[in-house]
């Protein structure tokens, strides 16, 4: 023991402790490095899914309101505040489809990964993880609502067969719309109203009502997300480039 070189056995203890924490740090250091070039490769892929997703939101937009200008011009008529008049084909064709609900877009695949992976608290930014969060609660609101909206349809034109009468009338021009489909070369379907039975019966306003009612909500929940994503593509795109990940978003 006396013969021991204790400033030998102290340095090469110092070395091996030193040793292993400048490993561990080096190991630290490659970690958060991987951890930062995946958040970047995040944040990249959030940005460039959420803008064919507003596409999708204003293109529903646009299909949604074109449907309420359509039934908002002929509710005087059909709730007797105007003079009777012919219910147009297109009118018709609206009136008879208000119960169609098509389930909007509201993916966004690598939030879905993000969450069932854990990669989630990868991204850093509070505001970011917010408004993904804030995202996620519309969603689940949206797709709530739809299915309580699809629960149970009123199919006017089934429900009150006399006042939506269904024929199939020969094509008569490249401009002409069938109403739904397989109805047979050269042949189409065309929806006629009867306008003063429409107006008379309460059962089928009410209804009418209902399906209105339930395009506008709609419409509503697709604004909502369409606006959030927004503000999320903005606040990705100003991010990014304050980090330089990729300067040319816009």
């Amino acid at each position: 023991m006396k013969a021991q070189n204790w400033f030998a056995v102290g340095l090469d203890f110092v070395i091996v402790v030193v040793g292993v924490f400048v490993g561990l740090q080096v190991q630290d250091w490659n970690d958060s490095r991987k951890e930062r070039v995946e958040e970047g490769v995040l944040m990249v892929r959030l940005f460039e899914e959420a803008r064919p997703l507003i596409d999708a939101h204003e293109r529903e937009l646009a299909s949604l309101r074109s449907r309420a200008e359509v039934l908002i011009g002929v509710n005087p008529v059909l709730f007797s505040q105007a003079p009777s008049r012919a219910i147009t084909e297109p009118e018709c064709r609206r009136i008879s489809a208000s119960h169609v609900h098509r389930r909007p877009s509201d993916e966004l695949p690598v939030l879905d990964e993000m969450l069932e992976t854990g990669r989630f608290d990868l991204l850093r930014d509070a505001k970011v993880k917010d408004s993904l969060r804030a995202y996620l609660l519309l969603r689940e609101r949206g797709r709530a609502y739809y299915e309580e909206a699809v629960n149970e349809l009123f199919r006017l034109h089934s429900r009150f067969p006399s006042l939506v009468i269904v024929s199939r009338l020969p094509v008569t021009s490249d401009s002409d719309i069938s109403w739904g489909g397989l109805s047979g070369d050269g042949y189409r379907w065309v929806p006629a109203c009867d306008v003063d039975g429409m107006r008379a019966n309460a059962a089928f306003l009410n209804e009418y009502v209902d399906n209105l009612s339930r395009i506008n909500t709609l419409t509503s929940f697709v604004a909502e997300r369409r606006d959030h994503l927004l503000e999320l593509k903005d606040t990705l795109a100003d991010l990014t480039a304050r980090q330089g990940r990729a300067p040319g978003l816009k």
